[in-house]
């Protein structure tokens, strides 16, 4: 399955069996955290299985989810002692039980000076990833929590390809920068209005014609 990875198949047979040796296998389970900044540097998180939520935390302990990494992806900003980009406290968590493979940050940056190919799709994914933390940021500053639940409901059934996904209220509030109280009150608003049918952990969009009118 490393040969998922992305920069894989533009390394040399060698690099290849650097990495496969290299690679340590770990476990989490649901709400588990798996990295926080400060901590010891991880290097490259691969997702085999499962979900990770990449959160930013304020002074005041608040967190918002910017980003999730799904199976088949990979967590570069987990490597930011290497990538020397990330100056904000963050934290990864498994939404679910999650199974992972990680190379680790010596290895990484051995491959990444090494290869050039290495080096521009590491940076490259960096830049995707950093890119999501900037639009969340971004939603969370310029559009009301109205847009930004709708966006998120819309988004997460393109992403799940499913009208009906599992959400709890507290999970949608990190999703968005808000608080659960809040998120819960807007939530039943939708729903009065026909939008979404809530049900214990689950979210289901009625109308998603309804949603992107509130986005005009």
């Amino acid at each position: 399955m490393n040969r998922d990875i992305v920069f894989y198949n533009y390394m040399t047979p060698e690099q290849q069996d650097l990495l496969n040796r290299s690679m340590r296998q770990a476990s989490f389970r649901k709400g588990q955290i798996v990295h926080r900044h400060g901590d010891s540097c991880v290097g490259l998180i691969f997702v085999r299985k499962g979900r990770l939520a990449f959160s930013i935390l304020s002074e005041e302990g608040r967190e918002i989810t910017v980003f999730r990494v799904e199976k088949g992806e990979v967590c570069i900003l987990s490597a930011a002692c290497i990538l020397r980009s990330l100056e904000f406290e963050s934290q990864i968590t498994a939404e679910v039980s999650t199974e992972v493979s990680i190379l680790p940050a010596p290895t990484l940056s051995q491959l990444m000076n090494a290869n050039h190919d290495v080096e521009r799709l590491v940076y490259k994914q960096a830049v995707w990833q950093y890119s999501g933390v900037l639009r969340t940021l971004q939603q969370i500053l310029f559009l009301s929590l109205e847009k930004r639940l709708a966006t998120f409901l819309l988004d997460e059934c393109r992403r799940r390809k499913a009208q009906s996904f599992s959400a709890t209220h507290e999970q949608i509030a990190r999703y968005i920068g808000s608080s659960r109280e809040v998120v819960t009150r807007m939530l039943n608003q939708f729903a009065d209005r026909g939008l979404v049918k809530l049900g214990r952990g689950s979210v289901t969009v009625l109308d998603p014609d309804g949603l992107e009118d509130i986005l005009l």
